[in-house]
C-alpha cells in the first residue's frame, strides 16, 4: 500500500511539473531566414520551443489555434506576447467578450490605427479609462493583417502565411 501512495504522490508531482510548463500555443513555424537564424545561433526548432512562455506565465486566455509570434520580459519577468491567427479578428474579439470575465473592458477607441489595431481590452476597475489609465492595466490589442509586412518582424523569421490577426497582450503594465 505505502508504494502504491509513493508512485501515486511521484505521479502527480510529475504531472504538475508536465502541465505547468506546457508553452501557452504552438510557435509559428519559420520560414527560411527564420530557419538560417536558428542554425547560425546553433539552435534548433526544438530549442526555440523551450523560450516560448507557459500558461502560467501568461495566465491570461489565448484565442484557440493562434501561434506565439514574439514576447518580451522586464526584468526576467514576461511583460507582453504577441500571438497571430488565421482567424478575421472580428471573430476574435467577439470571442475575448465572451472569455474575459469582469474587471476587463472593450475598449477600441483606444486602438492604434497606424498599426491595424481594430480592438482593445483593458482590465481595469475604473468606470472612466483614460489613455494614461491603460498604460497602467493589462490589455489585449487586436490588429488585421491584410498582407505579410502587417506582422512587423515576425514575417521576417516566421512563414506567415495565411495570417489574419495579431493579438498582442500587455501581461504586465508598462507603468
Amino acid at each position: 500500500m505505502r508504494k502504491i501512495i509513493i508512485l501515486t504522490v511521484i505521479m502527480l508531482m510529475s504531472w504538475t511539473i508536465l502541465a505547468v510548463a506546457e508553452p501557452i500555443a504552438p510557435l509559428l513555424p519559420y520560414n527560411d531566414m527564420g530557419k538560417q537564424m536558428l542554425t547560425a545561433q546553433g539552435k534548433s526548432t526544438a530549442d526555440a520551443l523551450k523560450d516560448v512562455p507557459t500558461k502560467a506565465a501568461v495566465d491570461l486566455p489565448v484565442y484557440p489555434g493562434s501561434y506565439v509570434g514574439t514576447s518580451g520580459s522586464s526584468n526576467g519577468v514576461l511583460s507582453s506576447i504577441q500571438f497571430v491567427s488565421k482567424d478575421n479578428p472580428e471573430k476574435i474579439i467577439a470571442w475575448y467578450k465572451k472569455q474575459l470575465g469582469g474587471g476587463w473592458k472593450y475598449m477600441p477607441e483606444f486602438a492604434t490605427k497606424e498599426l491595424g489595431e481594430i480592438g482593445v481590452f483593458v482590465e481595469t476597475d475604473k468606470s472612466t479609462v483614460s489613455a494614461m489609465d491603460t498604460l497602467r492595466s493589462r490589455m489585449i490589442r487586436i490588429a488585421k493583417v491584410e498582407k505579410p509586412d502587417d506582422t512587423g518582424f515576425l514575417a521576417m523569421t516566421f512563414d506567415v502565411t495565411g495570417i489574419k490577426a495579431m493579438i498582442n497582450m500587455q501581461i504586465k503594465p508598462i507603468m
